[in-house]
């Protein structure tokens, strides 16, 4: 059976987050459910919830899949796939132009059976780090102003801005006249991201605001067309972990402008 995902499956659903090794907290299923309530699902056997998926809705224009989960047990049995469908259904029937994922390896081959295309790629990053520093500067905030949203507006090709707001209540944020960042914290390690930024010295003096409140180990997604935020992050002494395939359905393709994105917002997001 497939149902909509309700705060009550949010234990389970960090079961089979924790199986698949990933970072995701109570906080961040918290916060899709609630920005997208009617769009967020899971599969049931037996009384038991064996497979979830999300979708992050901005606007009409673009939508984001993630928390594509099905338990170890319960897979090859096209639980995925309707998951999957009944997603995209959602999304379609309230006629959301441009769909986009951040597909696994594993994954990739299931996504491109129903449609999907590649756009691009990118790597996640991390590092281990000492005790922070506990620098907050002068200039930090707790909300984004219109500029720093028009920004992003502009560099990722939609209007996140209530997404962005959420998601900085949970966020260390640090903000610029030509650009912000924010981290925030994981089951695994830290998150780095958004950064989204003008120039490359706003970029850098964004990140390494951040990482001074970072203790342990810090995730960082960068796009590969953004070879000045892979410079950077080599300079910090961070290492390319796992790769990840960003693809797209519906009428027409969403460009982003990745020079500008320094860091993604999560690849259950965008």
């Amino acid at each position: 059976m497939i149902r909509q995902l309700t705060v009550t499956d949010i234990e389970r659903a960090l079961e089979l987050c924790r199986s698949a090794g990933w970072n995701q907290t109570a906080v961040d299923w918290l916060r899709l459910i609630e920005h997208e309530p009617l769009g967020c699902f899971v599969a049931e056997r037996d009384n038991l919830v064996v497979g979830t998926v999300t979708s992050t809705r901005y606007e009409n224009d673009l939508a984001w899949i993630g928390m594509m989960l099905v338990d170890q047990r319960y897979r090859r049995q096209g639980i995925g796939t309707r998951l999957m469908n009944t997603c995209l259904e959602y999304l379609r029937a309230v006629a959301v132009g441009c769909i986009k994922l951040d597909a696994t390896p594993a994954g990739q081959p299931v996504y491109q059976r129903l449609g999907f295309q590649v756009e691009g790629r990118f790597h996640r990053w991390s590092r281990d780090s000492e005790l922070a520093t506990s620098i907050v500067h002068s200039r930090s905030g707790t909300s984004l102003a219109v500029e720093h949203l028009e920004l992003d507006r502009a560099a990722f090709g939609a209007d996140r801005a209530s997404w962005l707001q959420r998601l900085a209540a949970d966020s260390q944020l640090c903000l610029r006249q030509q650009g912000f960042g924010m981290l925030r914290h994981g089951f695994l390690a830290n998150y780095l991201g958004p950064v989204i930024a003008k120039t490359e010295d706003v970029a850098r003096d964004v990140i390494h605001e951040l990482l001074t409140q970072s203790r342990g180990q810090t995730f960082w997604d960068i796009p590969h067309d953004n070879t000045v935020a892979i410079q950077l992050a080599q300079s910090l002494n961070f290492k390319p972990g796992r790769d990840l395939t960003r693809m797209w359905l519906g009428s027409r393709l969403l460009t982003a402008h990745m020079k500008f994105q320094f860091a993604l917002a999560d690849p259950s997001t965008g």
